[in-house]
This record gives C-alpha cells, sequence and structure tokens, in this order.
C-alpha cells in the first residue's frame, strides 16, 4: 500500500492566497481558477450549503467572484455540487505528476491524503478577510483510498456520465497523460468502516502538517519520528537528508517548493496505519457527518 500525500487548493500563482479557516474551526479548500472548467465558484457548495463565490471573491480581494471557472478537483465532498445518480469522489491527475504517481505504480488500496494552504479568517461587517499574523499552515483536508484508476480518453465522459462535469473529462483532451482515480466505496485500507473518499469539516492539530513550533513558514514540517528515511526509500522527492532534521523527539522536513504528489511505500513503513487511524479518530466527526461528504 502507498501513501500520496497530495497538494491541491489555491496557492500563491493560482488564487493567490490561502484557503480559509473560519472562526468555529471549519476548513473551506478553495479549488484552483480553470477557464475551461464547466464548473463556476458560484456553482459550488460549503459545508453549510452555501455558496462560496462571496468566500473567493473576499478573500481574493474581487480578483476572483461568483462567474469564474473553478478547477474542482479533487471532488470529495456529496453536497459541493447537484450530483447525477452513481457519482463517487474522484481526482484527476496529468502530466508529469501523473507520470510520478505511475512510477510508484499507484493504484487500488492506495490512500492519497489531500492537504493545502489554509490560513485563519475573520468575519467582518464588509465580509471574510485574513486575520492579521495568522499563520500559513498546511493542513490535510480530504481523503480518498484509490478503488479505480481510468487512464483518460478524449471521448472517455460517455462512460462515465455522472463525472461528465469534471475538468479532467468535459475537456479531456488538452490533457496529456490524463488519469481519473475513482474512489473505493469504503476506507478499509487501514482498517476503517469509512467511506473511501470524503473531506474533513473542522481544523484538528492532528491534519496541520506545518511545524507551529519552529519559524520557517509553511513549508516546514513536524511529523512523526518513523517518517525518518533511515535505511529506508524516503517520502518521494525528499530524499535528500539535509531535508530532514531530528530535535529531540521531534522530526522536521522543509519539503521541495515544486510537486504536487509524495508518495510513501507503506509496505516499509507499517508504523504509518498507526498514524493514519489516529488522523481520523482526532476528527471527532460524526459518521453522519463522512457519509454525507463522501460517496452514498
Amino acid at each position: 500500500m502507498k501513501l500520496i500525500l497530495s497538494r491541491k487548493g489555491f496557492d500563491a500563482s493560482n488564487g493567490g492566497c490561502a484557503s480559509p479557516i473560519f472562526e468555529d474551526g471549519t476548513l473551506c479548500p478553495l479549488p484552483i481558477p480553470d477557464a475551461t472548467s464547466p464548473i463556476s465558484y458560484g456553482d459550488i457548495r460549503d459545508w453549510r450549503g452555501e455558496s462560496i463565490a462571496p468566500i473567493v471573491e473576499q478573500l481574493t480581494r474581487g480578483r476572483l467572484g461568483g462567474g469564474d471557472r473553478a478547477h474542482l478537483d479533487p471532488d470529495l465532498r456529496r453536497g459541493a455540487l447537484k450530483r447525477h445518480r452513481g457519482w463517487r469522489p474522484i481526482f484527476g491527475q496529468t502530466g508529469a505528476a501523473a507520470a510520478h504517481l505511475a512510477s510508484y505504480q499507484v493504484g487500488a488500496g492506495d490512500l492519497f491524503l489531500f492537504f493545502g494552504w489554509f490560513r485563519r479568517v475573520e468575519q467582518l461587517a464588509r465580509g471574510f478577510r485574513f486575520i492579521s499574523g495568522a499563520a500559513d499552515l498546511h493542513v490535510i483536508y480530504g481523503w480518498m483510498q484509490v478503488g479505480q484508476v481510468v487512464e483518460l480518453a478524449a471521448n472517455a465522459a460517455r462512460a462515465m456520465p455522472w463525472a461528465a462535469y469534471h475538468p479532467h473529462l468535459s475537456d479531456a483532451a488538452r490533457y496529456k497523460r490524463n488519469t481519473l482515480f475513482v474512489a473505493s466505496s469504503m476506507l478499509v485500507s487501514i482498517g476503517l468502516a469509512l467511506p473511501g473518499g470524503g473531506a474533513f469539516s473542522h481544523f484538528r492539530p492532528e491534519l496541520c502538517l506545518t511545524a507551529r513550533d519552529e519559524p520557517g513558514g509553511r513549508s516546514l514540517w513536524k511529523l512523526p519520528g518513523w517518517f525518518y528515511p533511515s535505511g529506508r526509500p524516503a517520502l518521494s522527492r525528499h530524499g535528500d537528508r539535509k531535508r530532514w532534521r531530528r530535535l529531540g523527539d521531534a522530526l522536521y522536513l522543509r519539503t521541495v517548493p515544486i510537486g504536487q504528489e509524495f508518495v510513501l511505500d507503506l509496505d516499509v513503513y507499517p508504523e504509518a496505519h498507526g498514524w493514519l487511524r489516529s488522523i481520523f479518530a482526532a476528527n471527532h466527526a460524526t459518521p453522519r457527518e463522512f457519509l454525507s461528504s463522501a460517496a452514498g
């Protein structure tokens, strides 16, 4: 089994700001802009069932609005859009990033944890704004156990009508090495009776990758000590030992600035299973919260 830490959502060049953590801890990952997508920011609903368009417009200071198109990928929550029968959580990848996943033979049973750039916001009379001095964080916001891998051709949408809206299907011909990952029905690879794909509704310390006890920005992570690649293959793209630092019982990793998919082979890191289960347990989400966010 492989674990893939997958960087997605707004960044400095796509969106230009962090995704918000609201005052009650709710997470709202913002998909990057995509002028060719059939989905607009006005179409996408948050955990409350309300459009994310005002959030996007306020946090980007009007650079993006409800009519702008959005690359909703990964697509993890049933309530994010109006759905067709048979919908499942899905994620698309292309080009060099898809080739990287293929080189590690990522497939059925492997687990994606999606993380992105988040920052706390507050609501004022004129709308949402980032809290002055709030930390920039890399936060895990969703998951997907792979049930099926589909190599997409230009006419692939005909075979998957429930996913025809997805940007990797609606305009499949524009992508090279276009690959779609479809969620399994249940999260069985780490022994949990939960849906195969979904999103975490609220921030928890266990979801935060960034080292909040050390200066260094969101890309300096604090990880369990077993992550250290001592005689074992490192997290992909992080084989340079200079990026790893032990400080007492803590382990810090300076992550690479370029790259979307970081793969870890859990066959040689069996300690990861307990860590993964603790992430889900710490979320304190009810079964209803999980089931409404994922496949039904």
